[in-house]
């Protein structure tokens, strides 16, 4: 492995397909670039859920062999997770004290304040995969950006955290650490779709961003670069899959086809869409899917609703995910939601060419493992400046205190000098000549 660069491995453990992308950023963070991109079928997994461990491990141990190299082995990695059993909550809290100066224990008061309120006593109980703290205030002033090392008496402010059982993670632990890799991070995986997707515009201005994926649907709202709200629905891709199953009395693996064929626009000159001997209509296609995307309409609303952050959407709903690739999914989301509706591609990186709206989770998992390395030597550069400021602050003091000492003993020998002026030169003249010498090895 190349000395010069910062390497990291992003996993995506979806119902449907596995993700792992490997890539690496000069050391200057001038330059980030994809080395390795592998898709498989997952294994092991159904509605975000482990059901045979085994062979998870299996499927993540054959993606990790085609990803690594024996120059650079795959030994830790970051991944996203998700699911149905996502929990999300925002309260508000405070803490009050003798005045003084604002310090970092203070702040982690607050948040162990609000997962006391929050999980009720059950602090072991959940895994916290995403936290926020925001409308910081102190002595009921308005919102401060870091109240740390500002002077006050009262401190306050809205924490959002996003949570699930941690029973449940560590299911998803095991079955890596059962491979021998060690986990560095693991992230909300619609957080990670919208940071592998949006702009600092629109993560700014205020959205609803919606990943429609294989097993599940994901809505997180964002204002001012922060996760306000997250829920996830179980519905998704598969759910079509199913629909059309049923509907039109064919196995799973002709919907699957039929759905692909509709994905890449493979319509018949009599606008149908075969399957072996059998043609189905694109009208009927689409009245199947048609009738399960209003379920996801009504779920999207219903959270944007719930979340009380309906009239900060100025950048309105974004769409990723594979299912928004479906013909008509996302024009019926514009049409029906009410809200300014357009689907999003990831954020092109270099070495990875053609992403799909289905990479935004590992593009995000990787960019933030990136982003967070940067943050970091940004925080060890301002530590050292810092540290140097002080010691230069101790020097400049010592100076300063050595500078009054020979002004102070300068004024004893002119005074000293002073009263020697009358007194016989011959009697004085050794002690005259020892002041002399001290004073010019003091200046």
């Amino acid at each position: 492995m190349k000395e010069d660069v910062i390497r990291k491995v992003a996993l995506d453990i979806g119902n449907n397909k596995i993700k792992l992308l490997v890539g690496e950023m000069s050391s200057d963070f001038q330059r980030i670039a994809v080395t390795n991109y592998v898709k498989t079928k997952s294994n092991g997994i159904s509605k975000s859920l482990i059901e045979n461990p085994e062979a998870l491990a299996e499927t993540l141990r054959e993606a990790i062999g085609k990803a690594e190299s024996i120059e650079s082995p795959i030994t830790k990695l970051s991944l996203a997770l998700g699911g149905p059993g996502i929990l999300s909550a925002t309260v508000n809290v405070k803490s009050s004290f003798p005045e003084k100066e604002i310090e970092k224990t203070d702040m982690d008061n607050l948040l162990r304040q609000a997962k006391r309120q929050i999980f009720k006593g059950r602090e072991g109980q959940y895994r916290i995969l995403y936290k926020e703290v925001y409308n910081k205030k102190l002595d009921n002033s308005g919102i401060v950006r870091q109240p740390i090392g500002m002077v006050g008496k009262e401190l306050q402010a809205d924490i959002h955290l996003v949570y699930v059982d941690d029973s449940y993670v560590q299911k998803f632990i095991q079955v890596v650490n059962k491979i021998g890799i060690d986990i560095d991070r693991i992230y909300l995986n619609s957080y990670a779709s919208a940071k592998g997707t949006l702009d600092e515009e629109t993560k700014k201005m205020g959205v609803a961003h919606v990943d429609i994926g294989y097993g599940s649907t994901s809505i997180v709202i964002l204002k001012s670069g922060k996760v306000l709200y997250a829920k996830t629905k179980p519905i998704g891709e598969m759910h079509y899959i199913s629909d059309l199953s049923i509907m039109l009395k064919i196995p799973k693996e002709g919907a699957e086809e039929i759905l692909k064929k509709l994905k890449n626009k493979q319509v018949e000159a009599d606008n149908t869409i075969r399957y072996g001997a059998k043609k189905v209509t694109l009208r009927e296609i689409k009245d199947i899917i048609l009738a399960r995307t209003g379920d996801i309409i009504n779920f999207i609303g219903s959270a944007i609703d719930e979340s009380g952050f309906n009239g900060v959407l100025a950048k309105g709903i974004v769409l990723t995910g594979g299912a928004v690739e479906i013909e008509g999914v996302a024009e019926q989301i514009a049409t029906r939601s009410g809200y300014l509706t357009r689907k999003m591609l990831p954020i092109p990186l270099k070495g990875l060419k053609d992403a799909f709206y289905s990479d935004a989770v590992v593009i995000g998992v990787f960019l933030e493992d990136m982003e967070r390395e940067y943050k970091a030597s940004i925080e060890e550069t301002k530590e050292a400046n810092k540290v140097k400021k002080e010691k230069i602050k101790e020097e400049t003091t010592s100076n300063n205190k050595i500078n009054d000492k020979k002004m102070d003993r300068k004024e004893e020998i002119d005074n000293f000098l002073g009263e020697i002026e009358e007194v016989e030169p011959e009697k004085e003249e050794g002690k005259i000549r020892k002041v002399i010498r001290w004073f010019g090895e003091l200046f």
